[in-house]
């Protein structure tokens, strides 16, 4: 069970580290700006799992003695949690961005005419329970000082903007009264969003940080035990959300996909090529494959190929100087949204292949 938690750790790392570009909201100014596409994956296993299915509600955490839990294993849970945190972060952020895609960015709550949308597109919210596991483990060892710090300042903003935009996704009601609910709702929103923005940038950028180092030790382990798939198939991921945070790095989402540089792109694919021919030339290798207690040849079942197609797609759609059709319903061929929808894909198969 350790190894394969110490497997595990790398890809779901990698979950925090899908960053959308950071920015600042002010009042007066803009809202923040989302990653358009932006995967948000499940995380790679329940903390009670890693903790021996030991049960972990709200008001019933110890400390880590209390729990029977190992150092090891209770880093290993508050990190799953503040990774669950910044999934959910990046979600709202999103929320906050498509609010005011219809609603004017302003105190008093106003309609924007012709967004030809209606109140509440794509605004979803989040259950703000993990709020509560968060704030218990913030005051847990180990330490994460800046993270803790954070969890503890934004708890209040995020709770209301994850609740509120939970609130208008189910609202029905919300234009009655000249609008009386809605209004409600944007005091609320205006001001915790305001609060929140700054800091859940901060918070993303802290836990990216954490998480780049972790990813590179469990990596160079992975490779000096010879476990020569889980490597490659790690790198791999690595490699994709480097590709993702460079477009998120140079503001781009898939509606200015054409203004996207693609000279680290271009790099970044190189490597991803040459990662999977190592992966694929490990997984024919039929004593590689008993040695890390794989019976599937095809453990990933052409997955990375299809991550490098769609990257090379969105590379040729850059290149076309087109921009997208983003009138469907879901991700085109040749977008970024496409191209995360993949990695996430990858990401699920390779905890289903390396984490029991």
């Amino acid at each position: 069970m350790k190894k394969n938690l110490q497997k595990g750790l790398a890809a779901l790392l990698l979950f925090a580290l899908i960053l959308p570009g950071c920015g600042d909201a002010a009042p007066g100014s803009e809202p923040p700006k989302r990653a358009v596409g932006e995967e948000t994956p499940k995380a790679m296993e329940d903390a009670e799992e890693a903790a021996g299915d030991e049960e972990m509600e709200s008001g019933e955490y110890g400390d880590d003695e209390e729990l029977g839990l190992s150092p090891e294993e209770m880093d290993l849970i508050k990190y799953n949690y503040y990774v669950e945190l910044n999934n959910d972060i990046i979600g709202i952020l999103d929320d906050i961005d498509y609010y005011f895609v219809v609603v004017d960015y302003a105190e008093e709550f106003s309609l924007l005419p012709d967004s030809g949308y209606t109140y509440g597109y794509r605004v979803y919210g989040k259950n703000s329970d993990i709020i509560e596991d968060c704030l218990l483990l913030a005051d847990m060892d180990p330490a994460y000082e800046e993270l803790d710090a954070l969890v503890k300042e934004m708890a209040d903003p995020l709770r209301e903007l994850m609740d509120t935009f939970l609130e208008i996704s189910g609202s029905y009601d919300y234009a009655d009264n000249q609008y009386q609910k809605a209004k409600e709702y944007h005091k609320v929103i205006y001001e915790a969003a305001n609060a929140f923005a700054p800091l859940g940038y901060e918070y993303i950028d802290a836990i990216a940080e954490m998480g780049e180092e972790r990813v590179a030790l469990e990596e160079e382990q992975m490779k000096a035990d010879g476990d020569l798939i889980a490597y490659n198939a790690s790198r791999g991921l690595s490699i994709a959300r480097k590709i993702l945070n460079e477009i998120y790095g140079q503001g781009i989402t898939d509606e200015t996909i054409t203004e996207l540089d693609l000279t680290e792109i271009k790099i970044l694919y190189d490597e991803l090529v040459a990662v999977v021919a190592d992966l694929d030339a490990a997984t024919a290798d039929n004593n590689q494959l008993i040695k890390e207690s794989l019976s599937n040849s095809r453990p990933f079942d052409g997955l990375y190929d299809s991550l490098i197609q769609a990257l090379e797609w969105m590379i040729k759609q850059v290149e076309s100087g087109q921009p997208l059709d983003l009138s469907g319903s879901g991700a085109p061929l040749g977008s970024i949204g496409h191209f995360a929808e993949v990695f996430g894909k990858c990401v699920d198969r390779y905890n289903s292949v390396f984490v029991e």
